[in-house]
């Protein structure tokens, strides 16, 4: 199979690798400097034209601009491996893509895999989601092997929410750690983090279960336990560096405008908002969370 990667970065040549390990012929489309070690082209364009299966590595605010470069079309099958809502918008990175092209067939993929751990051929997993069965399936077929393997999944919306509100709960983590909390406000976080995002989920229409899965708690642990996690290291700045923090704040937003249309609260994203655009100092607002009235679980 032919498997196209936009995105020249870490994470898009750990996809290419794991594409290569599945027997597959990989080839990444770059905007800057070509990937070392890959075939690569920076016509976007015409990979996405010669192409099986196009997975778009990029992060969530250029997702925009990529799909408008490659110009997938109908028989296009895309797939987004970047968490996360746009970031701008607060749209579903699924929404963008026929938004401005022409493909229909699209899905997302999530989970516990990490691009460092992927290089080092350690054992992963991921979920890819799909409302077409098809999608599903070639990206299955594109990336299992057994140094990673590929469920699947119909609930594209439920894997999209969950990779947005775990950059979030990432961030959550290192920061706890950075104040030395302790182990036990990981399980917190985790948990109580988890439960905003399968409130959301419900208002959205999403499968509970699915937060439960790779994409959701699985995706969290190992944000918690790799030092080198984008979120993590994000949440451990916030203590370290207090002050404005635009990425993480940015996150923080389009998740809480969501959940506002919907009526839905999350307290622990709020907080992380709050951190993040400087206004709240970190040990304080995890005082505020602990001092919440009780209720049932």
């Amino acid at each position: 199979m032919k498997v196209g990667i936009i995105g020249g970065g870490a994470w898009g040549r750990a996809l290419a690798a794991l594409a290569a390990e599945a027997g597959n012929e990989a080839r990444i489309g770059h905007r800057g400097e070509a990937p070392r070690g890959f075939r690569g082209t920076p016509n976007l364009a015409a990979l996405a034209r010669e192409v099986e299966l196009l997975l778009l590595a990029v992060p969530p605010d250029a997702v925009r601009a990529v799909v408008r470069e490659a110009k997938p079309g109908p028989h296009s099958r895309v797939v987004l491996a970047a968490r996360g809502l746009e970031p701008d918008t607060g749209r579903w990175l699924s929404e963008v893509i026929t938004e401005e092209s022409r493909a229909v067939r699209v899905g997302a993929l999530a989970g516990p895999a990490l691009a460092s751990e992927v290089a080092a051929r350690r054992p992963s997993a991921m979920v890819a989601a799909s409302a077409f069965d098809e999608v599903a399936r070639l990206t299955q077929d594109a990336l299992h092997s057994h140094v990673c393997r590929i469920y699947t999944s119909s609930d594209l919306r439920g894997v999209e929410m969950a990779g947005a509100i775990v950059r979030v709960l990432s961030v959550a983590l290192g920061l706890a750690d950075a104040l030395k909390l302790g182990v036990g406000v990981h399980g917190v976080i985790v948990t109580r983090g988890l439960a905003e995002a399968r409130r959301l989920g419900r208002a959205l229409g999403a499968e509970e279960g699915t937060f439960a899965g790779l994409a959701g708690v699985g995706d969290l642990v190992a944000c918690g336990n790799h030092p080198e996690h984008p979120g993590y290291a994000a949440g451990q700045r916030l203590v370290l560096s207090p002050g404005r923090q635009d990425e993480t704040l940015r996150d923080a937003r389009a998740l809480l405008a969501l959940a506002a249309r919907h009526g839905v609260t999350l307290p622990l994203t709020e907080a992380i908002g709050a951190i993040a655009a400087g206004k709240l100092e970190a040990r304080l607002a995890i005082d505020m969370l602990m001092r919440r009235e009780a209720t049932s679980e």
